[in-house]
């Protein structure tokens, strides 16, 4: 992100950076070579606790490509667990190990490097389904950091993402883990994906089990068969999905292998990837816009709030993000009104997504330019910590509200917050003032008057605080709601009195365009809803 130059020394503010943060060719080829080398050393290891020799069907599906480096497991236990389960072809043939007639695997004569080859193209894609806005290059990054243990680049992800309510659903976790595995498997060219979900899914429910036969020294040949009959009677189980065992047991596994051997637990990430927190800042931003035009009446929503919350309904402020965008949208309509009327059905993503990104910039301009010493990704990772939500982000915009918030906070954190670099913030007296502040925040996101809204932000509080209550909840604000709460912020303006406002003009190309666009979708999604409430019996349809 760019450091916008302007003539206040004291503001601090970004915009948009196109290019940037890919890494070279050279750095890209270093880091897999890196990886496959590690990889390969796990299969020595694996090799070592397999011995192929003495267990032939064992050896033959190493050879044709079960035991990949892919599960829930450490990399090496996730090689001996695949090559032991057997796919569906196999199934039907006992084991009868004859060592007089059965000719050594020679470590030697496998094809280690395609082997770790499949097994990288299989964890970068596991990464690349479990975390959406992940990229390749990423997701490569991510195993080189955790040393190529799958669970643990996860984990690292999570932590540096500031996700801090993952697991809060345990079964929304434990079903993407298995979707990933999938897709990990078929990235891979697993001969038998299905199976090997199949084979995680029972392990899971009976994790201590997998885990204590795994964590035997391999000594001797009736070790071997014994190992692998107990885990052929162990995969014979179906999975139990309502068994005592914890489904996110072996993540939390991964995490004590992150904070043991990962060193990036002290010394950071050598690498930042600001445009992968970005995005996921701005899908916690957008989720706030949708409860805000939940919660705009209707009707003024699509007469004129429209207007004024694409123009200057930002979610930075010195309350809520929600709040935040209801009282920027209703003061901005109050205080700048339209001068035409037109009427919308629908608001367009790419709109709403453009008001989001200028939010997005906004409230990071306004941490950089309290705290000099925040640059732009410190910044986006304390808002993606404080779910952007500036009263928690600056412990000084609002001690009395922001000290039993961040407490609040702090028990739900999985991850320590002092990790992600934002409690500093409150132990440092702040540079610059909060009108500063958000005047930074409102020219860095393109607000038609910074300046108003400078001053807005930093005197709203006190003006609103008869009608604070209306913005608790999640109910929808009243026609009555917003009139008063325009009276409030605006004093000053006319409020619905003043003559009928003309017809916008649609002649261009462009507006006639996107009205019979917006026109089309509107029909659509109400012949969608008019079928849902005639087969569900649900109010009248429209």
């Amino acid at each position: 992100m760019a450091l916008v130059s302007n003539l206040a020394p004291d503001l601090r503010i970004y915009k948009p950076r196109r290019v940037g943060g890919y890494p070279s060719s050279k750095e890209e080829s270093v880091c897999r070579s890196h990886l496959l080398r590690k990889i390969e050393g796990f299969y020595r290891k694996a090799f070592g606790r397999l011995n192929f020799r003495l267990i032939p069907r064992t050896g033959a599906r190493f050879l044709s490509g079960d035991g990949l480096c892919l599960g829930l497991l450490d990399p090496v236990s996730n090689i001996v667990v695949n090559t032991i389960t057997p796919s569906k072809r196999c199934t039907s043939n006992r084991l009868r190990p004859n060592p007089n007639r059965v000719p050594v695997v020679d470590l030697d004569a496998v094809d280690q490097k395609e082997l770790a080859r499949r097994s990288l193209d299989g964890m970068e894609a596991f990464l690349i389904r479990f975390f959406p806005d992940l990229r390749e290059w990423q997701a490569m990054r991510y195993l080189f950091v955790a040393g190529a243990d799958l669970l643990v680049a996860a984990h690292i992800i999570v932590a540096e993402m500031g996700m801090k309510r993952f697991g809060s659903s345990e079964q929304a976790v434990k079903e993407a883990l298995y979707m990933a595995l999938e897709c990990g498997a078929l990235a891979a060219g697993h001969p038998d994906p299905d199976r090997l979900v199949v084979a995680w899914l029972t392990i899971s429910s009976c994790i201590d089990e997998a885990v204590s036969l795994l964590a035997l020294p391999p000594r001797n040949f009736t070790y071997r068969l014994t190992l692998v009959s107990k885990f052929a009677r162990l995969l014979d189980k179906p999975p139990d999905h309502g068994g005592s065992e914890d489904p996110l047991w072996p993540w939390k596994r991964a995490a004590s292998r992150h904070i043991a051997h990962c060193p990036c637990c002290n010394e950071g990430l050598p690498f930042k990837h600001t445009n992968l927190l970005n995005w996921t800042l701005q899908d916690t931003i957008h989720g706030f816009y949708l409860q805000a035009l939940g919660r705009l009446p209707a009707g003024e929503l699509r007469s004129r709030f429209h207007r004024s919350l694409l123009k200057a309904g930002h979610c930075y402020g010195p309350l809520d993000p929600v709040s935040n965008i209801i009282v920027n949208t209703i003061w901005y309509d109050a205080a700048f009104p339209p001068t035409a009327m037109l009427e919308l059905d629908m608001i367009g993503t790419e709109s709403l997504h453009r008001v989001e990104n200028r939010s997005l910039y906004g409230l990071a301009s306004f941490l950089c330019t309290r705290y000099h010493y925040m640059d732009f990704h410190q910044a986006v990772r304390c808002l993606l910590q404080a779910d952007a939500n500036l009263v928690l982000a600056d412990p000084n915009l609002d001690t009395c509200a922001a000290v039993p918030s961040l407490r609040i906070e702090g028990q739900a954190l999985q991850f320590g917050a002092a990790a992600l670099g934002w409690v500093d913030a409150r132990y440092q007296a702040p540079d610059t003032g909060v009108q500063q502040a958000f005047l930074a925040a409102a020219t860095a996101a393109h607000h038609p008057n910074p300046d108003a809204q400078a001053n807005l932000l930093t005197s709203c509080k006190a003006m609103m605080e008869p009608a604070l209550a209306l913005l608790q909840g999640c109910s929808q604000l009243s026609s009555q709601d917003v009139q008063r709460l325009a009276m409030l912020l605006s004093p000053g303006s006319p409020h619905g009195c003043g003559k009928p406002l003309p017809l916008l003009s649609l002649k261009g190309y462009h507006l006639r365009e996107l009205t019979n666009m917006h026109a089309s979708i509107t029909r659509q999604v109400n012949a969608v809803l008019n079928a849902y409430k005639l087969a569900n019996g649900v109010g009248s349809c429209l």
